[in-house]
This record gives structure tokens, C-alpha cells and sequence, in this order.
């Protein structure tokens, strides 16, 4: 699991908007400055996320709560919006490349744009399936109202 510190900044009936830091591990890394990770995390140090989460606990504005996420479906999640396009579009590109290009003699851009189009009908392709299968979607759970700064 997952855990961070939020903090509640607005209250709905059935749901609480949190807001809270985005944390990288490059801080505690020997090799930080000779690495380009750690350079993009310096740049990005201190900037903070906003999420709505449903919950029926009562909970106040200004309140630090603990949320956690299954690092299980954060995995699941990632691959599929970041390799499953990245797949449809290198395997529409090769297979539009060897029947389009090769042999109906078309010209080069019908496999460009046959590979854009495979990429974005994986991405729509695995949107789909994230929403039908909700339980592998990344679930942030309120673990604890007692946590202070």
C-alpha cells in the first residue's frame, strides 16, 4: 500500500476534495544530481494534487487525513494507459507497414496514420476496460482522520 497525508480542503455530501504533495524518493538518492530524474524532480518539488475521494466518514475542511492506494492497481493502471497505446501503435504501424506499404504498394503516410490510429483505438480500448472493471481502478481509501502536520 500506498500512503500519504492529505489534506481536506472542501466537503460534499458523499465526498471530500483532498490536497497533497507529490512525493519522489530522489531526495535520499546518491546519485541525484548526475541523474535526469532527479533533475525533472527538482523541478517539480513542491507542487501538490487535488482528488476527489467518496467517503461517508465526517470530515472537516483543514483536516489531515491518511489515504492509501494498492500499489497492485496503480501497476495495472499505468500499463495500460502508458504500453497499451504504445503497443497498438508500434503493432498497427508494423502491420499496416507490411500489407499497405509493401504490398498494395500505398504510400508511407497511409502507415503513419494507420499506426496513429491503432494507438489511440488501444488507448480508447483500454479506457474501456478501466471503466467496466472498476475494481482495478486505483482506489484511494481515507485510512485514518487522526494525523496531524
Amino acid at each position: 500500500m500506498l500512503v500519504q497525508k492529505a489534506l481536506v480542503t472542501k466537503v460534499y455530501s458523499n465526498s471530500v476534495d483532498v490536497e497533497y504533495n507529490l512525493n519522489t524518493s530522489c531526495s535520499g538518492c546518491a546519485s541525484e544530481d548526475n541523474c535526469g530524474v532527479g533533475t525533472v524532480a527538482k523541478a517539480f518539488n513542491g507542487k501538490t494534487q487535488t482528488t476527489r475521494l467518496d467517503t461517508t466518514l465526517v470530515l472537516s475542511v483543514g483536516q489531515w487525513i491518511t489515504i492509501k492506494t494498492n500499489e497492485n492497481n496503480l501497476l495495472v493502471t499505468a500499463a495500460i494507459t502508458y504500453l497499451l497505446p504504445l503497443l497498438g501503435l508500434i503493432i498497427a504501424s508494423v502491420m499496416s507497414q507490411k500489407i499497405l506499404v509493401d504490398q498494395m504498394a500505398m504510400p508511407n503516410y497511409s502507415a503513419i496514420f494507420c499506426g496513429l490510429l491503432g494507438g489511440v483505438l488501444a488507448q480508447r480500448i483500454g479506457r474501456y476496460w478501466l471503466v467496466t472493471h472498476i475494481q482495478n481502478q486505483p482506489k484511494m481509501v481515507i485510512h485514518s482522520g487522526n494525523f496531524s502536520q
